[in-house]
């Protein structure tokens, strides 16, 4: 029960620092969102990005976290996938402040 709870902290930060680098790299004009579903929500208004990103993430950790007794393997499984998307999400953006500084120096 610990290790989901703790997956699902990851998973917050990870969420967070998603949203934020999404929102650096994207009102900077240096990428674009890849998700056409915030990308829509990032076209009428950054707030409203947000409003939605930290929503629909919200729900989706609350009902793994509602379910955690009764399918504790498998939201446990689902939040360890989830964590690793979310890491290879954090090393793309990682690596593109790494080209970014590298590129201008």
């Amino acid at each position: 029960m610990r290790n989901i709870v703790r997956l699902v902290y990851i998973l917050a930060v990870l969420i967070l620092i998603d949203l934020s680098a999404t929102l650096f790299w994207v009102t900077n004009d240096l990428a674009t969102e890849a998700n056409p579903i915030m990308d829509f929500f990032l076209q009428i208004s950054p707030l409203l990005f947000v409003v939605a990103k930290l929503g629909l993430s919200g729900v989706g950790i609350y009902i793994l976290y509602y379910f955690r007794k009764r399918f504790r393997r498998k939201v446990f499984k689902i939040l360890l996938a989830l964590n690793l998307i979310y890491i290879a999400v954090f090393m793309y953006h990682l690596w593109g402040v790494l080209f970014l500084l590298f590129s201008t120096i």
